[in-house]
């Protein structure tokens, strides 16, 4: 009989419920906790999920329910102090929410916890999983269009919350290669959150990958532009393609592919708790995402090409706001949740 493995949910909002369909879809897996700061929230949560167990404080439901998995989904700020504390308190797996965090220090610290204690931490950028994604990362391995050469990923929603996905599609579909350099520019002209972090206006950058092919970011460079459709560029062709198709045209004509099945995001997880290969959005992994988001902020800041190796643990936007390099008017606003920006500044008067 197959092991029921326990999971907690941390942070009930939207993408909570996204979390609590694995769970309840997969007959491995309970939901027998919940926990949020909003009592309210969480009340209508568990009870949607018929969830057992509520707590206001996440560390007193980690220290009583033992979970074996935990879903951070808490905002961006407190991902790595929340995935470290259940790292800590026994937790064999934690899904994290994308961003990572506010900066790179705290990722680059909750990565290490994990794999010291031998944790299995993934990152929720649940479009690897995406037909029309997986289709081009095959293209592209069996060289259909020859080595790729750029793409212009086209979208909006700020760099931390839609970048993230963006950056680490490319990363996906090119077979996760390292990065070499970045040059990025950023506008921030009003006080502008995103779910209580600071959240630049404007961002365009320039993403040069080892084995030569480039990114090109434009993030609300459109207002109100969300892209659906994309191309990929190579010597031998280019790859048209969404999250659920993908067109390639070469030499032998345009040619619509297939789509394959693939994984869940739990199961894939449950295979690496149990022995199985590494899942493809392991915390180590989705790391380097979160490195070139805060290479092309520094960019920025220093108006300089930034160059791997790249290890700054703070968060140059946050230093160009408080430096004054971004003078911005106006009242703070949040453009997803209000109480996540007066949850965010109460945390900055009490660190």
């Amino acid at each position: 009989m197959a092991e029921t493995h326990r999971a907690a949910i941390i942070g009930t909002g939207g993408i909570a419920n996204t979390h609590a369909g694995y769970y309840k879809s997969d007959e491995r897996t309970e939901i027998v906790a919940g926990a949020d700061i909003n009592e309210e929230h969480l009340t209508e949560f568990c009870d949607k999920h018929e969830i057992p167990d509520r707590y206001l404080d996440y560390e007193e439901m980690l220290e009583e329910q033992q979970p074996d998995i935990v879903s951070v989904c808490t905002w961006n700020g407190t991902h790595p102090e929340i995935t470290i504390s259940a790292a800590q308190a026994g937790a064999k797996a934690i899904i994290s929410e994308k961003p990572m965090g506010e900066d790179l220090g705290g990722p680059m610290d909750a990565v290490t916890e994990c794999e010291r204690r031998g944790v299995k931490l993934v990152v929720h950028h649940q479009t690897r999983f995406r037909p029309g994604l997986c289709a081009v990362r095959e293209l592209i391995a069996e060289g259909a269009i020859g080595a790729p050469v750029s793409m212009h990923y086209n979208t909006g929603g700020g760099l931390l919350n839609i970048g993230s996905h963006s950056i680490d599609n490319y990363r996906w579909m090119l077979g996760d290669p390292a990065w070499s350099a970045v040059v990025g520019w950023i506008q921030r002209d009003t006080n502008r959150f995103e779910r209580g972090s600071y959240c630049e206006e404007k961002t365009h950058a320039l993403i040069e990958f080892d084995g030569g092919s480039e990114m090109i970011l434009s993030i609300d460079m459109v207002d109100g532009q969300k892209a659906k459709e994309f191309t990929i560029n190579g010597p031998e062709g280019i790859i048209k393609f969404d999250r659920e198709w993908a067109t390639v045209i070469n030499a032998e004509g345009a040619q619509e592919i297939e789509m394959k099945p693939q994984p869940t995001y739990l199961g894939e997880l449950i295979e690496w708790m149990e022995g199985g290969p590494e899942h493809r959005n392991a915390g180590r992994i989705a790391l380097v995402s979160q490195q070139i988001m805060m290479a092309i902020y520094e960019s920025a800041r220093s108006r300089r090409r930034v160059e791997m190796p790249y290890d700054k643990r703070e968060c140059p936007l946050e230093e160009m706001i408080e430096q004054g390099m971004l003078p911005s008017g106006g009242e703070p606003y949040d453009t997803r949740h209000e109480d996540a920006l007066a949850y965010a500044e109460m945390r900055r008067r009490n660190p």
